[in-house]
């Protein structure tokens, strides 16, 4: 009985390490604002976590607080009227990727890869497409990035009541609904 029991949680631990852990230190996500038709600002969230477990699922999850406009009063908007950070702390991502398609890649090479993003802001979720670099940086080390922004319509999050408040405060004109996302994002195993 003993050795069974020995033999569970070695098979247990050896299973949670297997699984590959998002990298805070070597990850990034940041998102482009468009006021007025004409001014761009690139913005960011300063802290990521997350996991790729061996059956492909990545999972990512995103504290709100971390937004960083480089503008103190507009994160504390941002997350007051937009993001709703106190019913809706985090936002998170999910994609599939199958593992074995890295499994033969030599370090230091990249493949493309196009996949689907199960997005949740706020209490809505929706289904994204993104086009992916994978590249192994060394064995048990992969970095996953977007070859192309991946496309979010504000509105389709019910967002754009916030984004609206924003744009009053602000007194501007427009501030756009569509925001374009890109992300570096590196596991380890």
């Amino acid at each position: 009985m003993r050795l069974l029991l020995a033999a569970v949680a070695l098979t247990t631990a050896f299973a949670s390490q297997a699984a590959w852990q998002l990298d805070p230190a070597q990850s990034q996500l940041r998102f482009v604002s468009v006021k007025n038709g004409v001014v761009a600002e690139v913005h960011k969230f300063s802290q990521l976590s997350g996991s790729w477990a061996d059956d492909g699922k990545v999972s990512v999850q995103i504290p709100v607080a971390t937004i960083d406009t480089l503008i103190p009063i507009r994160n504390e908007r941002m997350l007051e009227h937009v993001l709703n950070a106190k019913t809706f702390p985090t936002i998170s991502a999910s994609a599939m990727i199958a593992p074995k398609l890295l499994s033969d890649l030599m370090v230091g090479a990249s493949m493309q890869h196009s996949t689907e993003l199960s997005l949740t802001l706020l209490d809505q979720t929706q289904t994204l497409p993104v086009q992916l670099t994978l590249t192994k940086l060394a064995d048990g080390k992969i970095q996953a990035s977007t070859t192309a922004p991946v496309l979010i319509n504000s509105a389709s999050f019910k967002l754009d009541t916030g984004v609206r408040k924003l744009q009053e405060i602000a007194k501007l004109n427009d501030i756009s609904l569509m925001v374009p996302v890109t992300f570096n994002v590196e596991f380890k195993r």
